[in-house]
């Protein structure tokens, strides 16, 4: 099989995931789609692929080799095929329409031959027309088809803080067409896109979970509006994370809250009847609320935290610290010392992974408490683990205001003496 016929398989194999899942393009899946991409397929084939290797099949990473094997039956496990073999077999390289044959035209005879000058108008002609055609495509594609101001949308939240929360969108939307559908994206997270009839005026969806979304109302894939929505915690918020679109366990505050920590412990878990076994589960700390003035590009933040028991299903404690601004995120990881091998950093527009860089500054003993420092200085990023270097970059993303913090734990998890400071103000979380 070529080179090229292997990569049209690929394609093939990705668009079928992509129509599965209805998560719309993974041209614009975050990391946290891939988590979740990761987590359906090791549940359906019992095969873990890493978030850096579905990233790289998917294009969001430059790799030059193959994918392996192992990773190709999977992929095709997840969507009911028995292995690779079986998906070719079934999805053959010509099963797209054949390209019409070519044949050579009849030389005409020599008393109905084209005089020189006529065919090279011929020639001249043809090129203007194919090049105005593909001017006209071009030019007609990239018009928007609608005015923004024939449309409204508008929104309202039930609760000014605090989970689940709901929102009600108002909209108008009766001048699309009739041949074109209507979609409400409650975020960049194109899983909450939903088909909406264009004679309501009306909906409304659940927030399960925390963060800084905008919102779009879309005819087809054209955006005709969209707004920026808020929903934050109540001071601290812990949570153990569901399946998408099923609510999460909600821990009560005064269960999380120490003297001087934030805490879910083994206890806890117990009380919930969660167990560690076969799968740790999920937890994430929020603390989400209006942080006004402390930019991207210009903030010193620390805070110190550690993961719980070691357990076989947990041995590499990997803990993500999470600064979330406004439309952008950075993602730092925390990690014993063994795993630093399939880590990656997602700061403000730069994304690395340590497939391809040194992370090992990341790698420490996540069991013992951990102080991670991020200063950044007119966009010039350097984190510290325990007062170490770990890593250095420059931000690429214009700058916006930070809004939140969040954590996740596989398992039980602590934070504390968390704080977040800008050229003029000062968040102690």
């Amino acid at each position: 099989m070529t080179t090229t016929a292997i990569h049209h398989s690929i394609s093939k194999l990705k668009t079928q995931i992509e129509l599965q899942l209805q998560w719309g393009e993974s041209t614009v899946w975050s990391n946290y789609d891939f988590e979740k991409l990761s987590e359906q397929i090791v549940e359906k084939t019992g095969v873990s692929l890493s978030v850096s290797t579905l990233k790289r099949i998917f294009g969001k990473v430059n790799y030059k080799s193959e994918p392996s094997l192992t990773t190709l039956n999977a992929l095709s496990q997840f969507l009911s095929y028995d292995d690779w073999r079986d998906f070719l077999t079934k999805n053959p390289e010509n099963a797209a329409a054949p390209a019409p044959k070519q044949e050579t035209p009849p030389t005409p005879a020599p008393s109905a031959a084209v005089p020189s000058w006529n065919r090279q108008r011929l020639v001249l002609l043809m090129l203007i027309l194919v090049s105005l055609g593909i001017f006209s495509f071009f030019f007609l594609s990239s018009k928007p088809k609608y005015n923004p101001e024939d449309f409204r949308f508008t929104s309202k939240t039930m609760l000014t803080q605090g989970l689940p929360n709901s929102v009600v969108f108002d909209f108008d939307a009766t001048k699309a067409n009739a041949q074109d559908s209507v979609f409400i994206t409650q975020s960049w997270d194109t899983r909450r896109k939903v088909w909406v009839n264009k004679n309501d005026k009306h909906h409304s969806s659940i927030y399960y979970y925390p963060g800084y979304f905008k919102a779009k109302l879309m005819i087809g894939k054209e955006i005709i509006k969209e707004h920026e929505i808020q929903i934050k915690t109540d001071g601290w918020l812990s949570i153990v994370e569901a399946d998408w679109g099923k609510e999460p366990l909600y821990f009560k505050q005064s269960e999380i809250l120490k003297s001087q920590t934030v805490e879910v412990n083994k206890e806890l878990l117990d009380k919930y009847n969660l167990t560690l076994h076969p799968t740790p589960p999920k937890i994430r700390f929020f603390n989400q609320k209006d942080i006004k003035g402390i930019m991207t590009d210009y903030f010193t933040f620390e805070t110190e935290l550690k993961s719980g028991d070691v357990d076989d299903a947990n041995s590499c404690q990997k803990v993500a610290v999470l600064l979330q601004s406004k439309n952008d995120i950075l993602i730092a990881p925390i990690v014993s010392k063994g795993c630093i091998g399939d880590i990656s950093l997602a700061a403000y527009g730069q994304y690395v992974e340590s497939k391809t860089a040194d992370l090992s500054g990341f790698g420490c003993n996540p069991k013992e408490w951990t102080k991670l420092r991020i200063e950044c200085q007119q966009g010039l990023m350097t984190l510290y683990v325990n007062n170490k270097q770990a890593y250095t970059t420059k931000i690429s993303n214009s700058a916006t205001e930070i809004v939140g913090v969040q954590y996740r734990f596989s398992g039980a998890g602590a934070v504390r003496n968390t704080w977040l400071e800008g050229e003029k103000s000062k968040v102690i979380f």
